[in-house]
């Protein structure tokens, strides 16, 4: 289906996997112009357009006209956006405009809680699918897909294991997510069960600002956080040595995180906080143990016990391919 087709493709810089998107699309045929859905990515520029994204309107604003520009003498067959987070409607208009063959695709992997601005684009869009089944049950625009895992998760699953953590950590550190690690950690030290957490924080002045302003973080050290991402080299390594994966996901969403999805291709067991999993069609309780975040109770049976495997087809379904045959069709 994506033989000779034409993409231009919008998405945040997110731990690469908007490469593996284009790279993928590109590998099934397709011809894919990508850019960055923001025009800056330091810390300054995301903290603005966090607070008040009309603050930046100016330079947003003539970023993608710049893009318009560039592309206006190409027919595209689809313009993809992964959250379309930042571009105005002004603007969505107008590229819209310039691109009267094209079919819009949006998809969410925030809920509309965490971005609420989609309320007032998702007219100009053709198909808006989200990751989050409990917003697709609220707003009639959005379609359900949950997330996917990359092929490398898969090969995972197929390499010789030596364990060496019980349980392992590997995500961004949000404020209301911290607490939730470190009453986690606390409990797995006080069990005995091998851990080992990796807790990403994107810059070091977004730790003095959290520390500052946040009361649950207001015992947090610097220690406790790597500011320098691992590749998906590390991850698959550090998956592949665990027996189980932990996930906590926003308090104010229900979609299953990335990491939840990853963690089902490399078929390890999972440990984690969203109740919604059990609605899942992957959802097995020798395999997915859902955990309370105040009192957390994780049996040493469920650590230790083997993972059991699900139908092939399921699995299939959460591959990135078919993802986007799936956002696509």
């Amino acid at each position: 289906m994506f033989e000779d087709k034409k993409i231009l493709f919008f998405s945040a810089s997110f731990f690469g996997y908007q490469n593996e998107i284009k790279n993928k699309l590109a590998l099934m045929g397709a011809h894919v112009d990508f850019y960055d859905e923001r025009p800056k990515n330091n810390f300054l520029f995301k903290l603005l357009s966090r607070v008040d994204k009309r603050i930046v309107k100016i330079p947003i604003e003539k970023y993608y006209r710049d893009i318009i520009t560039k592309t206006k003498d190409v027919d595209y067959d689809y313009v993809f956006f992964l959250k379309a987070e930042l571009i105005t409607l002004k603007v969505l208009k107008e590229l819209k405009s310039h691109q009267k063959k094209a079919k819009f695709i949006l998809y969410l992997w925030d809920s509309i809680a965490d971005y609420g601005s989609v309320k007032d684009l998702h007219p100009i869009f053709d198909k808006i699918l989200s990751f989050d089944l409990s917003d697709t049950k609220k707003y009639s625009f959005l379609s359900f897909r949950p997330l996917f895992y990359l092929d490398t998760y898969s090969q995972t699953s197929e390499s010789e294991e030596i364990i060496k953590n019980d349980i392992i950590f590997i995500g961004t550190a949000h404020l209301d997510r911290y607490p939730v690690l470190k009453r986690l950690r606390d409990y797995c030290s006080l069990k005995k069960i091998k851990t080992y957490f990796f807790i990403y924080l994107q810059d070091r002045k977004l730790y003095y600002i959290w520390k500052f302003f946040s009361k649950d973080f207001r015992k947090a050290k610097k220690s406790d956080f790597s500011f320098s991402p691992l590749n998906k080299e590390e991850i698959k390594a550090i998956i592949q040595n665990s027996n189980c994966v932990l996930d906590v996901e926003k308090s104010i969403q229900s979609g299953l995180t990335m990491r939840a999805i990853e963690v089902l291709g490399a078929r390890k067991k999972l440990i984690t906080t969203n109740k919604a999993i059990i609605e899942y069609d992957f959802y097995n309780e020798n395999n997915i143990l859902v955990i309370d975040r105040s009192n957390p109770i994780i049996p040493e049976k469920f650590i230790q016990s083997a993972y059991t495997d699900i139908e092939e087809s399921i699995y299939k379904k959460y591959s990135l391919e078919y993802w986007l045959t799936e956002v696509f069709k």
